[in-house]
């Protein structure tokens, strides 16, 4: 019984200061010193999130790591305001609301570090498993939504997604991904050291 007691005491402790927590009112100076994202493909320069020219949403190398994404498709679909169609082969990105059967997402354009990927042929940018990196090499991938041809021409009509890489200087000692799959299948990714 005073076991009991002690639990609801204990727990009820928590509650309370988990709701003063939520209510906590930040004054103007909190504000100004709250730490913004940056972001390279809305202009071609880097800058903050807030002061990109258009809406931009950020998924960042520890969000990755931590809902366990193996290929950009899955990356993409976390994303609000866009949807992806797998037809079995192929992954295929809808912006905006729009994404035509046999369009293959031409509408869009996939950079990687600011240089295009889509493809010669249909314009198409790869993001399943035919996308050209691993995403354990991903640092942070920009979706930049509305139209952004002036600077990147008529593949970007509805949007731009930028995948920034991973520099040397970014690993921490050995890293080393290794994926098993059924039917005896396996992947493995050379360890990278890093010396810093």
């Amino acid at each position: 019984m005073k076991r009991s007691i002690a639990v609801l005491t204990v727990l009820l402790i928590g509650l309370c200061s988990l709701a003063a927590a939520q209510n906590r009112s930040y004054t103007i100076e909190d504000l100004m010193r709250t730490e913004v994202g940056t972001v390279y493909g809305a202009s071609k320069f880097q800058q903050k999130v807030t002061d990109a020219p258009a809406s931009v949403t950020v998924v960042s190398a520890e969000e990755i790591r931590k809902y366990g994404y193996r290929t950009l498709a899955e990356v993409l679909r976390s994303v609000p305001g866009l949807f992806v169609d797998y037809d079995r082969n192929y992954s295929y990105v809808g912006l905006r609301g729009f994404s035509r059967p046999g369009d293959y997402s031409s509408g869009i354009l996939l950079l990687i570090d600011g240089h295009r990927t889509n493809d010669n042929v249909y314009d198409s940018p790869n993001f399943g498993t035919e996308f050209i990196l691993d995403v354990s090499l991903i640092k942070r991938v920009e979706v930049i939504r509305g139209p952004a041809s002036v600077l990147y021409g008529s593949n970007a009509f509805f949007g731009v997604i930028n995948v920034i890489t991973k520099r040397g200087r970014d690993a921490r000692g050995a890293e080393i991904s290794v994926d098993t799959g059924s039917l005896g299948t396996y992947r493995a990714e050379p360890p990278t050291v890093s010396t810093s």
